[in-house]
């Protein structure tokens, strides 16, 4: 018969706590928690990141899950200490390429933080993280037809809501505006795309025949959020001259992606006169336009109805209005702007004043859009070509095209797809022209490489190159 010894029941549980204090991971998940102790948490978040860290993505999901399980059992369904779970949660399916199923989890996670996340900072950050889940899914064209129709009304949503919550919490004098302002031009350029407006954009988003009645009013609702973001910094924020004139040559870059030739070639030879010292005239009208960019942006979107199943209701039911509704007037100085006048800011020069600096640009071509947040149309290889790599050399006209291609290297493939699709991409992408005496020029010899991955299918391969 044994004998039970209180001595002994407290040294063993006094020696495995210290074993588990020093190694949880021994201990399994639970260890000496409760099925439902708060305090598992912590356990399953330390053992998924670690998961992450070591690509097993598919486990830390497991884990993520039933710590977000936890949460909603220990503090309701809306708790805001889930969120943290349900984000690193979504990032194990964007590692695995299960979008179809982060989708639905940043669709919840949508209307857990809009029920959780007081106005504020936080909830800016939230509002930017879902357009922008909108924008990567918009750009692998994740959707059929009229589900990425909607899906541009969504991103356009979250991020004029996070302008809104911006102004709100900051004044509309603040830099804190300037990430939901720069977002709302990505969305500009992905519903141009959408609609067969403009040139290549990164990524795979499928692109419709062109409608050129729209492709007037969609340059114009791009323009008139870029001036906004042109006054903010020029009237508000003071900046250099250098960012102002980085912002006419944004300005410049929507119009000449666009094919607005005629405008873009004005904003550019603006930013050059700052460029060469000159000053320039202020603006006539000097109403801002940030309540402007406010208005709907899309005629053929539609925001996501409240409430519905899957969609990102509960968050935009006060504050999103249909985007079918038609898009208000630009005010004076962005109708100002669409003149076939010289741009507001016309220069004026001023030889007798030589206290403004100089400074070069437009001195390189640069493949477009050009805008942060996007990555590169084309992804360059920058380290020493390989056997397997595409090679090509050529210019860029005064037009943005490119010609004059030569193949430097051209690999053979075995597969489906070869390395000519590459090419062919490259011809699309328009690319801002080099500028010598406010004319734009060609380009001297661009030579750039390409690795397989550009064209490579599963299971295909590349054998001799060609030169």
């Amino acid at each position: 018969m044994k004998v039970f010894s209180p001595g002994l029941a407290v040294t063993t549980a006094l020696t495995y706590a210290l074993l588990f204090a020093a190694a949880p991971h021994a201990f399994g998940q639970t260890g000496f928690f409760g099925a439902y102790d708060p305090r598992l948490q912590e356990v399953l978040w330390n053992e998924a990141i670690e998961l992450q860290q070591n690509g097993s993505h598919q486990e830390a999901i497991e884990k993520l899950k039933r710590a977000a399980h936890l949460s909603r059992i220990n503090e309701g369904l809306d708790a805001k200490s889930q969120l943290p779970f349900v984000r690193a949660e979504i990032t194990s399916h964007r590692a695995l390429n299960q979008f179809v199923t982060a989708d639905e989890r940043h669709a919840y996670l949508s209307r857990i933080e809009a029920s959780a996340l007081p106005s504020g900072p936080e909830k800016i950050t939230a509002l930017l993280r879902q357009a922008e889940w909108h924008q990567f899914a918009l750009l692998e064209d994740i959707d059929e037809d009229e589900e990425a129709t909607a899906r541009m009304g969504k991103a356009w949503n979250f991020y004029r809501r996070a302008l809104n919550e911006s102004i709100a919490a900051y004044g509309e004098d603040s830099a804190e505006l300037l990430p939901a302002l720069e977002g709302m031009v990505r969305a500009q350029y992905l519903l141009a795309g959408h609609r067969g407006i403009g040139a290549s954009l990164p990524g795979r988003m499928d692109r419709e025949r062109r409608d050129f009645a729209a492709g007037k009013s969609t340059f114009q609702r791009g323009l008139s959020v870029l001036v906004a973001m042109q006054q903010l910094n020029r009237d508000r924020l003071s900046v250099t001259r250098e960012v102002q004139a980085q912002d006419l040559i944004r300005i410049a870059d929507w119009a000449w992606w666009t094919g607005n030739r005629n405008y873009a070639l004005d904003f550019y030879n603006t930013a050059l006169a700052l460029a060469n010292g000159e000053s320039l005239a202020p603006v006539a009208n000097e109403t801002s336009p940030l309540t402007e960019v406010d208005a709907p942006v899309d005629p053929e979107a539609t925001a996501p109805e409240p409430n519905t199943p899957g969609t990102d209701a509960g968050e935009g039911a006060a504050t999103t209005q249909p985007l079918n509704a038609e898009t208000e007037p630009v005010n004076a100085a962005i109708e100002h702007e669409l003149t076939d006048s010289a741009p507001s800011d016309e220069a004026v020069s001023t030889p007798e004043n030589p206290d403004y600096p100089t400074f070069r640009i437009l001195e390189a071509p640069v493949a477009l859009p050009a805008i942060a947040g996007f990555g590169p149309v084309l992804d360059i290889k920058t380290s020493e070509p390989a056997d397997g790599d595409l090679i090509v050399s050529f210019n860029i006209s005064p037009t943005g095209k490119v010609v004059n291609i030569e193949r430097v290297q051209l690999p053979v493939t075995t597969g489906p797809r070869g390395p000519e699709r590459v090419i062919r991409r490259l011809r699309k992408t328009r690319f801002r022209p080099v500028f010598l005496d406010g004319e734009p020029i060609e380009s001297d010899t661009i030579t750039w490489t390409f690795e397989p991955k550009h064209w490579a299918m599963p299971g295909s391969t590349h054998s001799e190159t060609s030169t």
